[in-house]
């Protein structure tokens, strides 16, 4: 199980990049594993680059890393490690379905980063397990992964599954990894070469507070605006987000002009269009429905303020389908 004192040194970890993966959320889980062999007398992981070929990958950022092997020619590994990014959907196939079951089948310790939880789901690999995925993914994952437990966490151990959600989230896996195996003091070392002073537990949230996203701090505004996020589908009225936090509605449109320069009502349906968006790229659902529970009262009220604010209509915007 992650965690666990491995029973032979170097412990061994494949990374299974498809392309597209993040490079920065790959290289945070790497560098605290270099550092953790540095501090030691004996090597303490080895890693390998895994490719469902073998041939090069590139990364979301176009740059390309060199394979080990193919995941074909993968016996037997500690940890495996799926790494996506964009667009995971697109490179769901037999040979890489087929692989990770035969990996999981020999009882290795199978993990993902990012949307590589959207791979493993989809063989079968995470029923019934908790799992974290980026917050952008969480709903459009949720919904087409009913028996899959998805957690808002930045990363999740659950018996022999592990995940993290994508960014600088597999840096702080890692360090506990470090830590659960060989300690805190090396784990506080690795942090503190890499200029990490603030390692974070497993349950930190994905995002900043509103208040930090937003630059604001005025009580009212902020219960307001978490009022919103909370009634996307349930489009509740200014004067009735006003009633709530008990202040006029002249002192709501107020707050919203001085501290961010736009009406309640602006802000509110940019929240719903974004949150349209996401539901547009990342799940199949109909642009009727997603209107709806995006609370439009028309698809054609929708699609007006959808090309208004992003310059091109919801169908044409779908360029991905999780």
């Amino acid at each position: 199980m992650f965690g666990d004192y491995p029973q032979t040194l170097p412990q061994r970890i494949s990374f299974i990049l498809l392309p597209g993966f993040s490079l920065l959320g790959f290289s945070s889980m790497v560098d605290p594993l270099r550092w953790a062999n540095t501090f030691n007398s004996k090597q303490l992981y080895r890693w390998e680059i895994i490719s469902v070929d073998g041939a090069p990958v590139a990364s979301s950022d176009q740059l390309t890393i060199l394979a080990d092997r193919a995941l074909g020619e993968l016996e037997d590994t500690d940890l495996a490690i799926v790494c996506a990014g964009f667009d995971p959907q697109l490179y769901l196939g037999k040979t890489l379905l087929a692989g990770l079951r035969r990996l999981a089948s020999r009882g290795i310790d199978m993990g993902c980063q990012d949307t590589g939880a959207y791979l493993l789901a989809a063989a079968g690999l995470l029923d019934n397990y908790r799992t974290a995925i980026h917050w952008e993914n969480l709903s459009s994952f949720a919904e087409e992964f009913p028996k899959v437990k998805v957690v808002n966490d930045i990363f999740e151990i659950d018996r022999n599954r592990f995940s993290c959600s994508g960014g600088l989230s597999g840096l702080d896996m890692m360090l506990y990894l470090i830590q659960a195996q060989h300690g805190q003091n090396m784990a506080m070392a690795a942090s503190e070469e890499l200029i990490y002073s603030h390692a974070r537990g497993a349950d930190h949230p994905q995002r900043m507070s509103v208040q930090n996203r937003l630059g604001i701090s005025n009580p009212k505004l902020l219960s307001v605006i978490k009022l919103m996020q909370r009634s996307l589908e349930h489009n509740l009225t200014i004067p009735e987000l006003a009633e709530e936090v008990y202040i006029s509605e002249r002192e709501l449109e107020r707050l919203f002009r001085k501290h961010l320069s736009m009406t309640p009502s602006h802000f509110y349906r940019d929240l719903r269009l974004e949150e349209a968006r996401r539901l547009l790229r990342q799940t199949s659902r109909s642009v009727t429905n997603i209107s709806v529970s995006c609370g439009f009262t028309s698809v054609s009220h929708f699609s007006r303020c959808y090309q208004a604010k992003y310059g091109t209509s919801p169908s044409r915007d779908r360029t991905i389908k999780i």
